[in-house]
């Protein structure tokens, strides 16, 4: 049985699976959500579950995804400043759905647990009851930059968004690249920027920020 008895709640205080759903038909789904928001509001509560101090998504995770990338915008509705929530019975998972339950951060926090603990990946897979791309993929997040680090583990970019900003060994030109290309860019779009070495930001006045290539080492320069 639900509780329909309406809440409010900060947005930094939902969590959500993995925000591996951020890509391809599910991302074009998300942005469908987010023009509504931004055009009508949000229609319908997020469905919840505690547990400890997080609220836990049931239902709503596009519209959870939705508003995040609306706040990172700058595109929020004031009206949800704090979002609508109601309350559900905790349904039983299966003990290999657990993960689902964790954040990115959780997720992240404990694979380089196992890694630091010598573990192989196929033996962090079994004791996370996750796939093994799952594990390389939070193993990337190593590589990235703590403003990117961040805005993966807020649910901001997607696991291919990150794995794509990863193949960048510099931290500062990853860092670069987000904000030359928004948070919105796709991991092909990503790549091709890394691979040509393109001119992504014009700084004004003949000053140009020039991002190097993952293949050949370049010091990264203003150049004058």
């Amino acid at each position: 049985m639900t509780s329909h008895t309406l809440k409010r709640a900060d947005l930094s205080q939902f969590r959500a699976p993995t925000s591996r759903i951020l890509y391809g038909e599910r991302l074009a789904a998300v942005k469908q959500v987010q023009e509504s928001i931004k055009a009508h509001g949000l229609m319908r509560p997020l469905t919840v579950m505690r547990r400890g101090k997080h609220l836990i998504i049931v239902d709503g995770k596009k519209r959870l995804a939705a508003l995040r990338r609306l706040r990172f915008a700058g595109e929020l509705p004031r009206s949800l400043a704090n979002v609508p929530y109601i309350f559900t019975d905790e349904p039983q998972f299966r003990s290999n759905d657990r993960h689902n339950l964790l954040s990115n951060r959780e997720q992240f926090e404990n694979v380089m647990t196992r890694r630091r603990q010598g573990k192989a990946l196929m033996e962090i897979a079994g004791e996370l009851y996750m796939s093994k791309q799952c594990v390389k993929d939070l193993l990337c997040v190593a590589r990235l930059s703590s403003r990117l680090r961040n805005a993966f583990f807020g649910g901001t970019i997607s696991v291919a968004q990150a794995r794509a900003f990863a193949t960048l060994p510099q931290q500062d030109t990853q860092d670069q690249l987000l904000i030359a290309l928004g948070p919105f860019a796709q991991e092909p779009d990503i790549l091709k920027a890394i691979e040509q070495g393109e001119t992504v930001i014009d700084m004004g006045e003949d000053n140009l920020i020039v991002l190097p290539t993952r293949h050949v080492p370049v010091n990264f320069t203003l150049a004058a």
